[in-house]
């Protein structure tokens, strides 16, 4: 059985943007911002730490908050306290992340509302001319992920999801390694979100149970990985996916269902990707079993080994069982630091401690933007990492069958290196 998805294609170009295009972004290069002007939509836990770290990055200034709860934008606003040029604009109300978006002192748009409203957010924000960084996933349909891609294809603006472990400093280096030839042509590779959340589970009065965020409940109508981007975001880029290669079908199968969150959908989740050129990719998702923090990522190439979890190890041909974990693996890890650490690890750790990624991943889009650049990552992987949310669903309620993957890029892909 197979899935078939219809696209459509658009020749539209922003008088902004800076190359000439066929309708594709893949190397969308937008008119430089000299101070990027950020709107946020969703001032949560996560939301509030991007608030103190774009106080701390040179070139962007906060013009706007927008949140339903009152608290969290007076919140918000004491963190902005002392910001040069102004307090923030502030909405609220239901209409509230729409009149941002309208609003024209914004450039770009950071949204860190709940899953199911960051395509309808991101959308509007393009329209209204705005560049979007949405948080994962940034949409859990297919028909959601292409109306992402249209929509930037029309506009011709930027929409980048944060996805923040594709910063993270193992995954660097790996990623830089594969690019210097080092494991060989990458033939496998495995990626995860293995994440022990049984204590988030709560009960009411009654000492039923319930669950005690929207993320669980989520998951709970889900029957396969509805959290793929942190394992599959990574590993897709050290496959050189969407630049030389696409994920073409996947097949899903999940567990019955046990443990301490038995009310959950598929306790464990196992998908197989198989890429165009017959290479291929493992993703998991479990949060209800008692087991270690993981995101695995495994990346097995022709001439070397790379994993992270559950310890940092690397092999080399010819001697495979010559496995280099501890201080020799860590030379290894900073003989090839990607640049990205150096530039900036140590001021993010300053900041923001072990969560230095998300500063890294920061730093990043609003270089790009101030210098006319191509984001690391484009509304393509967006799409397509997140599709995953729907297609394990469908494949996994059917027994595993195989599903095919859309090409969000339309055949671009093949000309993108």
């Amino acid at each position: 059985m197979r899935l078939i998805f219809f696209d459509c294609t658009f020749a539209y170009v922003n008088k902004d943007c800076m190359n000439i295009t066929d309708g594709g972004i893949l190397e969308l290069r937008c008119a430089p911002i000299e101070c990027v002007r950020i709107g946020f939509v969703g001032l949560g836990v996560r939301a509030k730490r991007a608030v103190y770290r774009m106080m701390h990055i040179e070139g962007c200034r906060i013009t706007a908050l927008c949140d339903l709860v009152k608290e969290n934008i007076d919140e918000a606003v004491a963190i902005i306290a002392g910001q040069e040029g102004g307090t923030p604009a502030v909405f609220t109300g239901n209409e509230g992340w729409k009149q941002l978006c309208e609003a024209k002192d914004i450039d770009l748009v950071y949204i860190c509302t709940d899953w199911s409203s960051h395509a309808d957010i991101a959308v509007y924000a393009m329209q209204c001319g705005k560049h979007v960084a949405t948080e994962v996933p940034a949409a859990t349909t297919i028909a959601d992920c292409w109306r992402l891609v249209d929509t930037a294809e029309a506009t011709q603006r930027h929409c980048i999801m944060l996805e923040n472990c594709c910063y993270d400093e193992f995954e660097l280096c790996t990623i830089n390694m594969v690019q210097q030839g080092i494991l060989g042509d990458v033939i496998h590779a495995e990626g995860s979100y293995l994440h022990d959340l049984r204590e988030r589970i709560a009960t009411n009065d009654n000492g039923e149970r319930k669950w005690s965020n929207w993320q669980i409940e989520f998951m709970n109508s889900h029957n396969g990985n509805p959290y793929p981007t942190h394992g599959l975001g990574p590993v897709a880029l050290a496959m050189n996916i969407y630049r030389g290669d696409r994920m073409k079908s996947i097949v899903s199968v999940s567990s019955i269902r046990t443990g301490d969150m038995e009310g959950l959908n598929g306790t464990m989740n196992s998908s197989l990707i198989t890429t165009e050129k017959g290479r291929t990719i493992l993703v998991q998702h479990c949060i209800s079993l008692p087991r270690p923090y993981s995101r695995s990522f495994l990346i097995s190439g022709t001439e070397g080994f790379a994993q992270k979890y559950p310890t940092p190890m690397f092999a080399f041909a010819p001697d495979s069982e010559s496995v280099v974990t501890g201080g020799a693996c860590d030379r290894i890890v900073e003989e090839h630091k990607h640049p990205f650490v150096a530039e900036y690890k140590e001021r993010g750790t300053e900041l923001c401690g072990r969560r230095w990624i998300d500063y890294a991943m920061d730093c990043r889009l609003i270089h790009c933007l101030r210098n006319g650049l191509p984001l690391d990552m484009n509304v393509y992987d967006a799409a397509l990492w997140s599709c995953l949310v729907e297609l394990t669903d469908t494949s996994a309620s059917n027994g595993g069958i195989p599903i095919e993957i859309p090409d969000f890029t339309r055949g671009r892909w093949k000309a993108k290196k």
